[in-house]
């Protein structure tokens, strides 16, 4: 028989937040792919609808650099709230219930409002980078954006404005900062226990500040399996998104009582 998950009690304010070893992340992927061998097909799936969706935004938005950018941010940004299906199965291996594709998309979309508002935060990030973005492309070309190959060409290959590409990568880490910082375990905890998106976000930057060293590995990792991801074309996603997903899911349960 089937069983169907439903948020626990409400967030409480002062959610307790433990200390981990700097090494535990790649526990985290260690059970995550745990739970990524016991469920494949409901993972897989999962992970071929969103790569799917993210190959399709990648094509629309590959003809010039600026949409482009705006495609992978919003792709990176918004991603914990995709992530609902993963937490789903996850939780319900943990529980010893039955998962299923169905089931996990059932409670993926029971928690979709309470994870709205925490996904219309990271939005509001993504749309600012992709602003910045733009602002800097056109003027460094002069008001007039190239083809994508040129613009790639001239700021990467000839590296004719260094200032420039620093600049850019600057402003796009520190906004990659600011969204680790607020969605590293509010995403997870808003699906499993409901409550204030506030007080999630609160719990997440004070779980990155008690673990700078553990949180930063744990970063790197996620960004060094995205960029796999994108190098094949959105293929290498169909895994590295449930492999995320999933051991995000541990990674909130192991650094929040």
């Amino acid at each position: 028989m089937e069983h169907s998950i439903s948020t626990a009690q409400p967030i409480p304010t002062g959610a307790i937040v433990k200390h981990v070893e700097f090494t535990r992340p790649f526990h985290w992927l260690g059970l995550g792919w745990d739970d990524l061998k016991q469920n494949p097909l409901p993972s897989i799936f999962h992970g071929l609808i969103l790569a799917a969706l993210g190959w399709l935004i990648f094509v629309i938005c590959s003809t010039q650099i600026e949409l482009l950018a705006l495609s992978v941010s919003g792709f990176l940004l918004v991603g914990p709230i995709f992530g609902a299906g993963f937490y789903a199965l996850s939780k319900m291996r943990t529980n010893r219930q039955k998962a299923s594709f169905d089931t996990s998309l059932d409670a993926a979309i029971k928690n979709i409002g309470s994870l709205a508002r925490l996904g219309g935060v990271l939005a509001i990030i993504a749309i600012v980078w992709a602003i910045a973005s733009d602002v800097m492309f056109r003027q460094e070309f002069g008001g007039q954006l190239p083809e994508i190959e040129i613009s790639f060409y001239r700021t990467i290959f000839e590296w004719q404005n260094p200032g420039f590409v620093a600049t850019y990568l600057a402003t796009g880490a520190i906004l990659a900062v600011l969204a680790f910082l607020i969605s590293a375990v509010s995403a997870p905890m808003i699906f499993d226990r409901g409550g204030s998106t506030r007080a999630a976000i609160a719990t997440s930057m004070k779980a990155v500040a008690m673990n700078p060293l553990a949180m930063a590995l744990w970063a790197a990792l996620i960004v060094v399996l995205t960029i796999f991801g994108f190098a094949t074309l959105m293929a290498g996603m169909i895994i590295v998104l449930p492999l995320i997903g999933h051991a995000t899911w541990h990674a909130y349960k192991d650094l929040v009582e």
